[in-house]
């Protein structure tokens, strides 16, 4: 009997054990981020400290939740007012979905590392610790005590990967993952002065590549300017805004700043506060706050080019959505209801009276609309790089075309690389970009100052043999101006002036001035000719060193800058316009990179008026400077638009080794000389 009642005991444990492994083995049931959001989060401050997060609060928050969950795209882009709760929701919920209901490593991207320590014990630990998940922070190390590091180990499996965008590109490289959440988007934009990969976030990126579509790069980020990475995705992906139905004619709307009525004819800021409104942008007719509570809980989330129909009583998105990997996601004031139309009123009626009207506009576009701030400065002669790549024509490379009248050439000189181009100049200063290259300046083992002058004597060659042209020719750079702003850090040794000494009149040495280049002060034309100035062009002369025997060029980089630009914009087919040779478009765009990097802008400064300058956008600007100063050889030279004083066919010519200072035509400078 004792034997028969033990069996049963231990048929019992048995069955008990099966059961729990069957259950331990089936793969958990993955909640959606609405799911987990509102099943686990625990407010840690303001107005609803303590109490649950309810996407009803802010009703954008679902549809963002539920984009993530439904939307089959790789890159994630948010943008909205500050005060909204973008943070929390584009940013730390995402991150503590993935790393405790899919269970997975994160990594989070950074623009430096004085914000890990900010965004974790200030935006994170406080979520963290309010939920559950809060057994698995590391009891020792990094994570815990108040400690943090670059890794957080958390104990349950996962890890959180701090990634800055300061430090080297090493710093981004040694570490894979699956999800990448970055905060402060427009941060990490740009390349650093010494990296030589993409820029933070493309390297952000790429620690997902191993996952192929499965990956996904979370950002968000308040909007800064329209070139800024986080607007740039959004219009470049989704485009996507939240329609609203009108509680009184029905129309779905997305109501934007024009939309917000009634402070514009205020006369305090209390009237304005009073009476201002949202109005629906189809019916005209007022809401009330109820109403716009009411409207964003029935708000729907449409794509670029989408629309709203209404289709057997029910309300109908129609459209495909833009073919990309980007959704891109904005709400607007309209959409934050922490803050009623009369404190958005406020603030408008603040900033129409404020001195400084551009800075005012600034705070209410980013912060408060979820708009690009237009500067007051503006781009004069714009150019797009992927445009700029298909600028070519039916030549191929290092051929020049027929009607040639004259090659010139610029050198940017540099520690490591020299960068040359050479243009074919046409009747009306039509250039043709028929060639451009690098060639290796060996510093390392020769020192600067000597593998500089080495360099450029190999590559004398390739200068004099010419370029092939119709009829058999061979054209001949008439002129090549080489940059010799920088040629080494040894006092007193001048490379670039050796070389053209002993090159010859061909060569000249040329020192650029304006806003971008590394010196103090605008180019100055000099009134007259005399014992220094020896030439006087149009923003450029030449300067006689007695010191170092030679000419220098001093050039307007601003100015020419311009020109050259100027003929990037042309249109193809007409006088003055600049092509390339025949390439693949990504054959030519490291050149339109560096093209591109510099823009003339305009801008209004108070006191001053307009002032126009040259930003630089990237440092990798050394083509666009060879660029320039073939372009103002060419005014040396004869090119005018205006087609007259055109100099006569280039011709295969030898380098001339007369001394003295010339002209391209050989004659000295000095008329008691001739």
């Amino acid at each position: 009997m004792i034997a028969i009642t033990e069996t049963k005991t231990q048929r019992s444990i048995a069955s008990l054990e099966m059961d729990w492994f069957c259950r331990a083995a089936q793969a958990p049931t993955m909640r959606t981020i609405r799911e987990f959001a509102e099943e686990e989060i625990v407010l840690p401050d303001g107005p609803f400290a303590g109490r649950r997060f309810l996407c009803e609060r802010q009703p954008y928050v679902g549809l963002w939740f539920d984009a993530i969950e439904n939307a089959p795209y790789q890159n994630y882009y948010a943008t909205g007012p500050t005060q909204s709760g973008k943070t929390l929701c584009g940013f730390a919920i995402v991150m503590l979905y993935h790393l405790f209901e899919m269970r997975e490593t994160v990594i989070c991207g950074l623009p430096n590392s004085d914000m890990v320590k900010d965004k974790w014990s200030i935006d994170i630990l406080p979520v963290l610790e309010r939920t559950r998940f809060r057994e698995y922070l590391p009891r020792s190390g990094s994570g815990s005590r108040g400690g943090i590091g670059a890794l957080i180990k958390f104990r349950h499996g996962p890890a959180l990967r701090w990634m800055t965008g300061g430090g080297g590109d090493k710093a981004r490289a040694a570490f894979t993952a699956r999800v990448v959440i970055i905060t402060e988007t427009d941060g990490m934009d740009e390349a650093g002065e010494a990296s030589r990969e993409a820029d933070k976030i493309t390297q952000l990126k790429g620690r997902t590549r191993a996952y192929g579509s499965r990956a996904r790069l979370y950002a968000e980020c308040t909007v800064s300017i329209e070139d800024g990475r986080t607007w740039r995705e959004y219009t470049h992906g989704t485009e996507s805004k939240i329609a609203l139905p009108c509680p009184h004619c029905g129309a779905y709307v997305t109501l934007e700043r024009p939309d917000l009525q009634g402070w514009q004819g205020a006369d305090t800021v209390e009237d304005a506060r009073k009476n201002a409104h949202f109005a629906c942008s189809s019916c005209s007719h007022p809401w009330t706050e109820d109403e716009r509570r009411v409207a964003n809980s029935q708000g729907l989330l449409i794509h670029k080019d989408q629309e709203i129909r209404l289709m057997q009583g029910r309300s109908r998105v129609f459209g495909d959505p833009p073919r990309t990997d980007t959704l891109g996601f904005r709400w607007s004031a309209v959409n934050n209801l922490f803050v009623q139309a009369g404190d958005i009123g406020a603030d408008e009626w603040r900033a129409s009276r404020n001195p400084d009207d551009d800075n005012a506009e600034k705070e209410l576009l980013q912060f408060v609309w979820a708009l690009p701030h237009k500067p007051s400065q503006w781009e004069t002669t714009p150019i797009d790089a992927h445009a700029l790549t298909h600028r070519v024509t039916g030549e191929k490379r290092g051929h020049a075309p027929a009607e040639t009248q004259c090659l010139t050439m610029g050198i940017d000189i540099g520690k490591y690389l020299g960068h040359w181009m050479v243009i074919a100049w046409q009747a009306g200063a039509t250039g043709y970009i028929l060639d451009y290259g690098c060639f290796e300046i060996r510093s390392k083992e020769l020192g600067a100052e000597r593998a500089i002058l080495t360099a450029l004597r190999e590559f004398r060659e390739v200068m004099e043999t010419g370029w092939p042209g119709d009829n058999n020719e061979t054209y001949v750079p008439q002129q090549v101006w080489i940059d010799s702003s920088w040629q080494g850090e040894t006092a007193g040794r001048f490379p670039v002036y050796e070389f053209c000494r002993e090159a010859g009149q061909r060569y000249r040495p040329t020192k650029g001035y304006g806003m971008t280049q590394d010196h103090v002060r605008r180019y100055t034309r000099p009134k007259s000719k005399g014992a220094v100035i020896r030439h006087i062009g149009d923003d450029y002369h030449f300067s006689l060193l007695r010191h170092e025997q030679i000419v220098l060029v001093e050039i307007n980089a601003d100015a020419w800058k311009t020109f050259a630009h100027e003929r990037l914009t042309t249109p193809v087919g007409e006088p003055g316009a600049l092509t390339l040779f025949r390439a693949m478009p990504m054959d030519h765009f490291s050149l339109a990179k560096h093209l591109t990097a510099e823009r003339q802008v305009e801008e209004f400064i108070a006191g001053k008026g307009t002032v126009i300058r040259w930003e630089a956008i990237r440092r990798t600007n050394h083509w666009l400077d060879a660029l320039y100063l073939a372009c103002g050889a060419s005014h040396f030279c004869g090119v005018r638009l205006d087609q007259q004083e055109a100099p006569a066919v280039a011709r295969p010519a030898t380098p001339q080794r007369k001394a003295g200072f010339r002209t391209p035509d050989g004659r000295p400078f000095l008329a008691t000389e001739r």
